[in-house]
């Protein structure tokens, strides 16, 4: 938050927004603050993590309406798919950096919907292509359009919950994904069985669904999703005030104002923010299986509408690891053992995948790998929000930088699974082994340079002393924390200083 967010015009009069929340005694501070994140995330979560199910949803359509016949009807080869799926994350990650640099200047709910109209409006045209080039071309411009939402969403979080709620509730956002991925199997069943005799296809008619589903949606987000704690409407000025001092609070200053290019310069300067970018393309390497999840099942032998209920049950697995790895994550504070330890789980899963061509097994594998791999996706995306707090630009910026660079995996890992390396896949699997390997190390190497930084910032006092903890001076992801506390008795404001550190 800016200094002018700190007062804020109302009416004929500005608004010291310290001077209100430093008036409370710490008991009612608490009690308004739990009120406050409750309203928060009734009015904030579900709205978005419906528009995220549609979103993931749409995005992953392609491999639903592979089992129903798209790559016969369209008379394209299995090099011919892994392009297309290519493509779509060409245009996903070309927008997202670009993206959040533009929500730093205007409405969130105004823009984010805007996006979720014209990727529902590109989506349902993925019905009418005839052919590999118009599927190719659509599914980019899908990519294009869709690439504001995840990561502009998990901006928005970080301008209304501290760090120790972000992790969790990232977690509740995103499982909107597996929850998609679960669903999404039933609901291209259902229209499967549905329109299995029409004189359309059923995977144009998925497409079409979805994408009418999507834009109407669209219109009713935009009058639903809140902005900034500093221009929401429905807050009171008291929870306006806590809402835009807790975020200062919890980076400990007010927000330095500079400028976007400014912003990208400490981001990409920061070593921190690309160890953290290391691990999140790795794991964005192997949860790439996800868009074979369909083709890999109907591998075992089974039918299109039972291939396509299987790939669900793995997925609701994977909500559940989610929530709780998140949630617990949160609560002790902890970010590396988050990732580390189900990347683990993950590299079991794929040890049996290649070790054994039984069925069971295999579909066994599939309930560690989903987990060990998405159920890490938002603590690292909550623990770079801590290692980016400070400018919040800067944090925007790294946000989109560790999902955009992170997608790039999803460009190149299609290849791996070519028809002609089926139903083993050997090559696919022992390079998601080495990506599981290669986040526990990355992981490991943050941890060890995010610790040495806290140690020497024990003893902080100036900004030379700063410098030498290896932190820019004006990177304001480093600081001293200062919280008041009123002395009722006496009247008086003491002022306790505790020093701000990494979360590891």
């Amino acid at each position: 938050m800016s200094k002018k967010e700190n007062e804020v015009d109302s009416g004929s009069s500005p608004v010291d927004y310290a001077a209100i929340v430093a008036s409370w005694s710490p008991e009612e501070r608490s009690e308004r603050e739990k009120k406050f994140v409750r309203k928060i995330d009734w009015r904030l979560l579900p709205i978005l993590i419906i528009v995220y199910i549609m979103n993931y949803i749409d995005r992953n359509a392609v491999p639903h309406a592979r089992v129903q016949g798209l790559e016969k009807d369209l008379n394209m080869s299995g090099y011919q798919y892994s392009i297309v799926l290519s493509v779509t994350f060409v245009g996903y990650i070309s927008m997202q950096v670009p993206s959040n640099m533009i929500l730093t200047k205007v409405r969130p709910s105004w823009y984010l919907s805007g996006c979720m109209a014209a990727w529902g409006i590109v989506s349902g045209l993925s019905g009418a292509v005839h052919n590999f080039t118009g599927l190719a071309v659509n599914r980019f411009f899908l990519g294009v359009t869709e690439a504001p939402f995840f990561v502009g969403c998990a901006f928005l979080f970080s301008g209304w919950y501290t760090r120790k709620e972000l992790g969790l509730r990232l977690g509740i956002f995103y499982s909107a994904a597996m929850i998609s991925g679960a669903f999404g199997g039933l609901f291209a069943a259902g229209i499967a069985a549905a329109f299995a005799n029409n004189r359309l296809e059923s995977w144009r008619w998925l497409f079409i669904i979805e994408g009418i589903a999507t834009v109407v949606f669209a219109a009713i987000t935009a009058f639903v999703i809140p902005d900034w704690p500093s221009t929401t409407k429905w807050l009171s000025p008291e929870e306006r005030a806590l809402g835009i001092m807790r975020i200062i609070e919890d980076a400990g200053e007010e927000e330095e104002e500079i400028s976007t290019g400014a912003a990208f310069k400490l981001t990409v300067k920061d070593y921190r923010v690309w160890l953290c970018v290391i691990g999140q393309t790795c794991l964005q390497a192997v949860a790439s299986l996800t868009n074979f999840l369909p083709t890999l099942v109907q591998n075992f032998g089974y039918s299109t509408v039972h291939t396509l209920l299987l790939t669900s049950p793995p997925y609701l697995a994977t909500v559940l690891f989610c929530l709780f790895n998140t949630w617990y994550s949160d609560r002790t504070s902890k970010r590396s053992p988050h990732i580390m330890y189900p990347s683990m789980v993950a590299a079991a899963g794929i040890i049996i995948t290649i070790a054994t061509t039984n069925t069971g097994a295999r579909y066994f594998a599939l309930f560690l790998m989903l987990p060990g791999t998405y159920g890490c996706f938002q603590v690292s995306n909550a623990w770079m929000a801590n290692i980016a707090a400070r400018p919040q630009k800067k944090r925007a910026i790294a946000l989109a930088v560790n999902n955009s660079i992170g997608n790039l995996a999803l460009v190149w890992t299609p290849y791996l699974y070519p028809s002609s390396a089926g139903p083993r896949y050997i090559v696919a699997w022992l390079v998601n082994l080495a990506m599981t390997a290669i986040i526990v190390v990355s992981t490991l190497i943050l941890t060890i340079c995010l610790r040495r930084c806290n140690k020497q910032m024990d003893n902080l006092t100036d900004d030379a002393t700063l410098e030498q903890a290896g932190v820019d001076g004006k990177d304001h992801s480093t600081h001293i924390e200062e919280r008041s506390d009123t002395d009722h008795a006496g009247g008086r404001q003491s002022r306790s200083r505790a020093t701000w550190k990494y979360q590891i």
